[in-house]
């Protein structure tokens, strides 16, 4: 079971930029990624991660892709 974190203000002030700076560059479809781990209740790494996606017409799917 976590702990009570004491240090919000320490956490939200190392997180935000970094998630600010995700969503400025968030894709128009696809998923933004922002994981922290935490050591003694401290931030030890942030990983974020940006990907993109689009769909594959159905045609491409039926001849393997462009020719």
């Amino acid at each position: 079971m976590s702990a009570p974190t004491n240090n919000l203000d320490v956490l939200v002030t190392v997180l935000h930029p970094e998630l600010e700076r995700l969503c400025r560059n968030a894709p128009q479809y696809g998923t933004i990624t922002l994981k922290a781990d935490l050591h003694d209740f401290g931030i030890g790494r942030i990983i974020i991660g940006i990907e993109t996606s689009r769909k594959i017409a159905p045609r491409a799917l039926r001849e393997g892709g462009d020719r």
